[in-house]
């Protein structure tokens, strides 16, 4: 059988793409090697209750300034999942401070004005260039109205021409608008979502995220996989096949254009090849070049890339919802201990040489907000996670005995520093396991055992594997490794755009709206000479 495009992996990007173009009435045929998709967007079930896999908030903007949004309304997944607000942005602890920032610009905005009064210019300069960049980078050229596309190279150019010839870090930012040290650390609370070093960490996606993140965080009800398993729907409610537990042996490369994709059934263990148009890779740029195709076609340009860090996860259920105990808890814990009372320079070196047990952590209290995790009814209890960051190499080069001993000696360091806060909390627990940098590898299939992708160093330039592959025609590439980047947002953004650019290449695209554009402009400004010459041969 012959498809109009083959997607390989089943993550938020695979997925995205694959919904988008079935319902553009493209033939597609996603394969996932794992026996259900999303990727780190999913849950598992123990002790009859589901634990989220990687969602602990998904920022969602305003309309102009969040890309997803146009993907989402095209798809209208929001008559299959229900999103939930958040009560606040998060909380801060550690010794001798806690903040809990409010959600809303203006509310975060304005507690951040009552604890740093002395930041108050700093702190409102900060949420305009959050808002500047987030609008400058929150629409498409494919969404924009004729109008918009008219004004663009007016108002938005110029403004994303700074940005590509300007790139800063967030800490060079941050330390050109404020003195507080604290405050730094305060803005900068949910870094490992994103990265481990405020000094490399690109400044343009620490904004965008975070003015999405203050505008409207959600959580979706059920657990990240309900937004997998919409997407999945989506795909074969348009006629397009999922197809689970199939590993793609091979991507069949002929004078430079991939012809057919060879996968094996692991159930049935039955080998299938498949032709196609388009391939679109969801999977790290390591594994297609380095395992799917010949090695005349591996990309050297991504070579010395810089792969993200990782994180460790404790997956915890607790005996009861433990908001109903510690009632002024937020749903978002980020503990930092001592931390705060550190300069901000000191993180110039990341995390890495700081002991993992020692590392910034957050405590997720799912049972604080309707998160649809309990399936039986009537079941008071509520699941939580520990979260920090992590790497690969911590945990490789160890005996089955002392990887169990590891993870074992790290949940037990984190729970005694977070009885510092919550006291007695480990009382209330009833079960928890740990996944690590190795359990990532395993089950994503990712080199360096991260889900966030390449670092994200650099907006728009060199960094992220291009959309298009350089050395095969007819493939790309979506997911956390291109751009925009990793997490829920960037990879259900960078699925959108793999949709899009395979439908109409973007330069193309924007040519020929441009030739178009100068054409009514030049007809507008010789209106005058053709209507008197038209109202005279009548």
């Amino acid at each position: 059988m012959k498809y109009d495009v083959v997607i390989i992996g089943g993550g938020l990007g695979g997925l995205s793409a694959g919904a988008f173009l079935a319902k553009k009435g493209k033939n597609v045929l996603l394969l996932e090697q794992h026996f259900m998709v999303g990727g780190a967007a999913t849950v598992f079930s123990r002790k009859n209750i589901n634990i989220e896999v990687g969602l602990h908030e998904m920022d969602y903007g305003e309309w102009g300034y969040d890309i997803k949004r146009y993907l989402l309304e095209y798809l209208q997944i929001e008559k299959k999942i229900e999103l939930i607000s958040l009560p606040e942005a998060w909380n801060v602890s550690g010794s001798n401070i806690s903040y809990t920032v409010p959600e809303g610009i203006e509310n975060a905005q304005n507690y951040l004005i009552s604890q740093f009064p002395h930041e108050e210019k700093g702190i409102k300069k900060y949420f305009k260039m959050l808002k500047k960049t987030a609008y400058t980078m929150g629409k498409l050229p494919y969404d924009m109205t004729f109008l918009e596309f008219m004004v663009y190279p007016f108002v938005k150019l110029p403004l994303l021409l700074k940005i590509y010839f300007n790139q800063k870090s967030t800490a060079e930012v941050m330390d050109g608008l404020f003195k507080d040290d604290k405050l730094k650390k305060l803005l900068n609370a949910n870094l490992l979502y994103y990265h481990d070093n405020p000094y490399e960490f690109s400044w343009y996606y620490h904004a965008l995220a975070q003015y999405n993140y203050y505008n409207g965080a959600k959580y979706i009800k059920g657990g990240s996989a309900s937004l997998s398993n919409a997407l999945a729907e989506i795909i074969t409610e348009n006629g397009g096949t999922v197809e689970v537990m199939c590993n793609v042996e091979k991507v069949n490369v002929e004078q430079g254009k991939v012809k057919s994709v060879t996968y094996r059934n692991k159930r049935s263990k039955e080998e299938v090849t498949v032709e196609t148009e388009y391939v679109i890779a969801n999977c790290a740029p390591a594994v297609l070049y380095n395992e799917l195709v010949d090695k005349e076609y591996i990309d050297k340009s991504l070579e010395g890339f810089k792969e993200s860090c990782s994180l460790y996860t404790v997956y915890i259920i607790f005996k009861e919802n433990i908001k109903n105990i510690y009632k002024d808890s937020a749903y978002s814990t980020f503990i930092t201990d001592n931390d705060y009372n550190k300069s901000f320079s000191e993180m110039k070196s990341g995390y890495k040489h700081i002991p993992i047990e020692d590392r910034e952590f957050v405590l997720v209290n799912y049972g604080a907000i309707d998160s649809g995790l309990n399936t039986v009814e009537g079941d008071k209890r509520a699941v939580g996670v520990f979260c920090g960051a992590s790497y690969l190499d911590e945990w490789e080069n160890l005996s089955k005995e002392e990887y169990k001993a590891k993870k074992e000696n790290l949940a037990e360091s984190l729970f005694k520093r977070a009885e510092k806060y919550f006291p007695n909390l480990k009382d209330y627990v009833e079960y928890y396991e740990v996944s690590t940098p190795k359990t990532i590898k395993k089950f994503m299939k990712t080199p360096s055992g991260t889900a966030y992708g390449y670092a994200n160093n650099s907006y728009l330039k060199k960094g992220r594997v291009p959309r298009f592959s350089r050395t095969i025609k007819n493939l790309l590439f979506t997911g956390a490794y291109s751009f925009p980047g990793g997490g829920f947002t960037g990879a259900l953004i960078s699925g959108y755009m793999a949709g899009l650019n395979l439908l109409s290449p973007q330069w193309p695209y924007i040519f020929r709206r441009v030739l178009f554009i100068t054409a009514f402009a030049a007809a507008v400004i010789s209106s005058p000479k053709w209507f008197s010459a038209l109202i005279g041969f009548f």
